[in-house]
Order: C-alpha cells, then sequence, then structure tokens
C-alpha cells in the first residue's frame, strides 16, 4: 500500500504543478511572447508524460495486488482499494484520491477557460490576416460587361 500511495503523492504534486503551469498561461495570454508559451507548453508537456508515466505504475501495482486479493483488476478501483485496507492507508489514499478529483476537475475548468481564450486570439489573428490580405488585394471592382474582378492594390506589402 505505501508503494500506491507514493505514486499518488507524486500524482497531486504533478496535477498541482500542472493547475500552476496552466494559470500562468492564462494569466499570460496576450502579454507572453511566442518562446515564452512554447517553453509553458514544454512545461506542461513534461507534467502530462510523468503524470502518465505513474499512471501506468499504478495500474501495475493495481494489476499485482488483485493478484494477490483473488480480484478482477478491472474491479479492483481506488474506492474499493480503500475499503479493503487498513486505517493506516485508508485514510491518507482517501486523502489523495480526493485531492486528485478536486485538481482534475481545476485543470478542466482552467484548460477550458484558456481554450476559449486561445480560440479568441487566433480569431483575432486570423481577422486582423484577412483585413491585411484584404488590403493587399484592394476592394473587387467591375469591369465594363459589369463582372467582378479583383482590383490591383496601390499599397506594397511592405507597407501594410
Amino acid at each position: 500500500m505505501n508503494e500506491l500511495l507514493n505514486i499518488l503523492r507524486q500524482e497531486v504534486e504533478l496535477h498541482e504543478q500542472l493547475i500552476l503551469l496552466l494559470q500562468k498561461e492564462s494569466e499570460g495570454f496576450g502579454r507572453l511572447r511566442g518562446s515564452e508559451l512554447l517553453k509553458l507548453h514544454g512545461e506542461k508537456s513534461r507534467c502530462v508524460r510523468a503524470t502518465a508515466r505513474l499512471e501506468k505504475e499504478r495500474i501495475q501495482l493495481v494489476e499485482q495486488l488483485a493478484d494477490s486479493w483473488s480480484t478482477e483488476s478491472k474491479d479492483l478501483t481506488l474506492s474499493v482499494i480503500i475499503g479493503r485496507t487498513t486505517d493506516e492507508y485508508s485514510v491518507p489514499l482517501q486523502q489523495c484520491f480526493d485531492q486528485l478529483k478536486n485538481l482534475i476537475g481545476k485543470i478542466h475548468r482552467i484548460a477550458d477557460e484558456n481554450s476559449n481564450h486561445a480560440t479568441g486570439r487566433l480569431k483575432s489573428v486570423e481577422s486582423s490576416i484577412q483585413f491585411m490580405s484584404q488590403l493587399q488585394n484592394g476592394p473587387p471592382t467591375y469591369s465594363v460587361a459589369g463582372k467582378i474582378q479583383k482590383g490591383n492594390s496601390t499599397i506594397s506589402r511592405t507597407e501594410v
């Protein structure tokens, strides 16, 4: 049980780090440079990879525990393990479990918020590019036959 508890505590720490990184990203929208955002994304990826590694370790540990308890590993959830272990481990395991559920919910909320911010920024950039492109191409004009034709821009690309 000690191994399982250690894995869960490490997962809690990684989730807390991920929240801090997501908050830093959220606070930095519109202020952070591209290189700073890339660095943040790298740090977030590191946290996610470390969490995935711990998750694999936890699954292996639960499978070993299931074998020793003559139980199917798919039926051995953390709640079941907490219910079957002694108070020495059930209390800290339950605390980690509750913390993880809370942290994961918080991560989802912040990530959704960041996604909305990023989508808004992307739409703004796309709109700016479209506007500059229209300036470059000029407004459409009509030919003598009455058909729309592209006008030639009087502004060079370097001026835009």
